[in-house]
């Protein structure tokens, strides 16, 4: 009789668990609804709690981030990040927010602050367990403005400033040999007036014709009302320019620049990273006497003044984008990644940005870098404005917007 109960039991339970499959498997479009409706209304370290046990971080799709990856994992390599954080004194680096710049110079790290401080540090420390870096702080003999970039040529840094002269802001490059005592000189001063806004500034070493140089870029001076002068050759803004070393004469290398945030030359290919209004973030590949349209062309839209602009480039006589974010992730720095760094990410270049906190790996599809097959992004959740790779060590460094930051990335296999 109890055997008979039990088998009973065991067939209605069977049973149940049969019919409550089929009510889900036919009801789970109203299920997830309901899951949706009940989640959004859980406390948010609770639904946090939810992504972390859960293991995929997405609960019938609770957030709509479906194939979307979080570090350490991307789509195709796992990597490991972490932060780090220079030992500064309270005023050393909080006069303007938005991160530093970075350069790798022998066994070090140099962390150039926005508002001219130099912090050296060892490559070797960004391994070890302390999340505070050990740094020397360079002495310098000079009073810098606000600086736009830094760059390491053989063994000397060039800097990108910008300083005010009466009602005029003037952009300039100055150099020093690296050593603990850092004597800037003068490599350029430009005369040309800027006045409200100027940005650009990213330096890059380049071979013109057979005489080498630096490029550097300059930024329209007007965000939200721009004036013609990225068209016009008798202005240097809005532009991208190159300096011959020798006779420190500048030409007109592009035009028609909004604000390129980003610069890097690969075996003399010249790739750039642009703002652009309100959407419209590109990425060009940059050609002597190349037209890029601003003001007259952007696939953005304006901020204020509602002007139209012209949406293809090729059209109307300008160069098109390689790439444009629409919406856009306040674009920063771009760089080529070498091979070496896993043998899933050949052909690859690496994007900042400051407005999504996000790195986007830009797939190409060969070593001539014309094409780009897709974009993964790669959420860090930080604000990034600089990026540099170490050979060294393997590894990928952030400028993050906290000031004295340093993210690491790395993989741990290839």
């Amino acid at each position: 009789m109890i055997k008979g109960r039990k088998y009973r039991n065991l067939v209605i339970l069977f049973a149940t668990i049969l019919i409550a499959i089929f009510i889900i498997h036919k009801n789970q479009e109203k299920l997830q609804e309901y899951l949706k409706l009940s989640f959004s209304k859980l406390p948010y370290p609770i639904k946090t709690i939810i992504y972390i046990t859960s293991g995929k971080r997405d609960y019938f799709n609770l957030q709509n981030d479906y194939n979307i990856k979080f570090l350490p994992e991307t789509q195709f390599v796992d990597l490991s990040f972490y932060k780090k954080e220079i030992k500064t004194e309270p005023d050393d680096i909080i006069k303007y927010g938005n991160g530093g710049y970075l350069e790798v110079f022998k066994n070090n790290i140099y962390y150039i602050s926005k508002n001219g401080i130099f912090y050296k540090m060892k490559i070797n420390s960004l391994d070890n367990s302390e999340k505070k870096l050990e740094h020397t702080v360079l002495e310098t003999n000079y009073n810098f403005g606000e600086i736009l970039d830094s760059l390491v040529i053989n063994n000397k840094i060039y800097v990108s400033n910008v300083k005010r002269l009466d009602n005029c802001l003037i952009l300039e490059i100055q150099y020093s040999e690296i050593m603990d005592n850092l004597n800037f000189s003068i490599f350029k001063k430009f005369e040309e007036c800027g006045t409200g806004y100027l940005r650009g500034g990213r330096l890059q070493e380049y071979t013109f014709e057979g005489k080498k140089g630096i490029l550097i870029t300059t930024a329209d001076l007007l965000k939200d009302s721009p004036d013609n002068r990225p068209q016009e050759d008798r202005s240097i803004y809005g532009k991208t320019i190159f300096i011959d070393y020798e006779t420190k004469s500048h030409m007109i290398f592009s035009k028609g620049h909004r604000n390129a945030q980003g610069l890097f030359v690969f075996e003399n290919k010249i790739f750039s990273t642009e703002h652009g209004p309100r959407g419209g973030d590109e990425i060009n590949k940059l050609t002597f006497n190349g037209n890029y349209g601003w003001p007259k062309a952007s696939y953005g839209e304006s901020y204020f003044d509602k002007r139209d602009y012209l949406k293809s480039h090729e059209k109307n006589g300008f160069e098109e984008p390689m790439y444009v974010f629409v919406p856009s992730i306040g674009i920063s720095e771009i760089i080529i990644l070498p091979d070496s760094f896993h043998k899933k990410w050949q052909n690859t270049a690496l994007v900042t940005s400051l407005g999504d906190k996000s790195i986007y790996r830009l797939k190409f599809k060969n070593y001539e870098f014309n094409e780009i097959l897709y974009v993964e992004k790669i959420f860090i959740d930080d604000q990034i404005r600089d990026i540099k790779y170490i050979e060294k060590n393997n590894s990928i460094i952030l400028a993050l917007k906290k000031n004295g930051t340093i993210g690491v990335l790395k993989t741990s296999s290839n």
